[in-house]
């Protein structure tokens, strides 16, 4: 029952904020609400439910509740946008989640690293046998899977968050990556403690590839589109200031060409 109730306690910690400015935001995706509320539900069936229910008597069930928190509760939670919505709501960005230190440890490569480190230390160590009969110990784990597993997504999936340098298709090469280290833990998980347990932890890995890398595509497609648009707009500014923008310049420019050579002129970019 004390379990029950923590659960319920963060659960709703997570879920009310969130649910009272989607509700208040207008234009906000409804879908985007369901899938946070759908995460927060299964947050709390790992941490409350069957996984945590069973986990004395079957270790595997413990690492169902570790693998589903860690892969696919980190995922939901990062594609409902809750940072994109809270900065929605206050009308300005939130300062600290651009940090350098947080810009760092959300690097991809470097939280799906350290989320891989602590998935593999949990099983080598005496902290998921000490999880499966001590709560507090169980509540710590969950947790520090939640926070892992939302690090490891959150720059893949919130192009607001990243800096302008990395593109979409830089993205798509990262969350590559990212699904590969994603499923070392299991593999080392299955060579050095239980091949079971390892291969619970390998096979949940697998169903957020490809819906992560369909959202990066989608989001590829749109930045292209927004990019066109912003061309667009500076060649009808220029055309009705009365310039032209229908010759390139490189023919507008003089060439330089004094020699008489009579050999074409190769168009440049200014500083080269």
């Amino acid at each position: 029952m004390k379990l029950e109730l923590l659960a319920s306690g963060l659960v709703l910690v997570l879920a009310a904020p969130y649910l009272w400015h989607a509700l208040r935001l207008p234009g906000w995706a409804h879908w985007r609400t369901a899938v946070y509320l759908a995460s927060c539900a299964l947050l709390w069936w790992c941490l409350a439910g069957t996984p945590a229910l069973l986990r004395l008597t079957d270790g595997s069930w413990g690492v169902v509740g570790v693998a589903l928190t860690d892969v696919l509760v980190g995922f939901g939670l990062v594609v409902a946008a809750p940072i994109r919505l809270w900065e929605e709501a206050r009308g300005r960005r939130v300062a600290w989640i651009r940090n350098p230190l947080i810009q760092m440890l959300g690097f991809p490569l470097v939280s799906a690293t350290l989320n891989g480190v602590l998935i593999v230390v949990a099983f080598n160590s005496s902290w998921f046998a000490r999880s499966r009969s001590v709560d507090s110990s169980w509540i710590a784990l969950i947790g520090a899977c939640l926070l892992g597993g939302f690090l490891a997504n959150l720059q893949l999936l919130s192009p607001d968050l990243v800096p302008g340098w990395m593109t979409p298709g830089l993205r798509m090469a990262l969350s590559l990556l990212d699904g590969l280290l994603d499923e070392l833990p299991g593999i080392i998980v299955m060579v050095t403690v239980n091949q079971v347990w390892g291969g619970i932890l390998w096979v949940a890995a697998q169903p957020v590839v490809v819906p992560m890398i369909i959202l990066i595509i989608i989001d590829w497609i749109r930045h292209d589109r927004n990019v066109a648009r912003e061309v667009d707009s500076a060649l009808d500014s220029i055309e009705a200031a009365g310039g032209s923008s229908s010759t390139p310049w490189w023919i507008t420019e003089p060439s330089g060409d004094e020699s008489g050579s009579g050999e074409p002129w190769a168009p440049h970019r200014p500083g080269d």
